[in-house]
């Protein structure tokens, strides 16, 4: 499953991201997006977990203070 993160800081690292959501799971990718405003990127990471395991990580994850932001985090369905 994907995960969307959104708040995150403009010079986040994806491999200290990577390494961060690893602890709630097995990470298959974290590709960055940095298109459109600069000033808040965010990333979608891509997790071996299925749907309600997903879900859980981003309940944990949603609303999360970090370095002055808030962290969102959905999980993004597949249709």
């Amino acid at each position: 499953m994907k995960i969307q993160l959104t708040g995150l800081q403009p010079d986040f690292d994806a491999v200290a991201l990577r390494e961060c959501m690893a602890q709630f799971g097995p990470v298959v990718d974290v590709p960055a997006v940095r298109d459109g405003d600069p000033q808040q990127p965010w990333a979608i990471v891509e997790m071996a977990l299925g749907v309600t395991e997903a879900t859980e990580v981003a309940r944990r994850i949603d609303g999360i203070h970090h370095v002055d932001r808030f962290i969102r985090a959905r999980v993004m369905l597949h249709g």
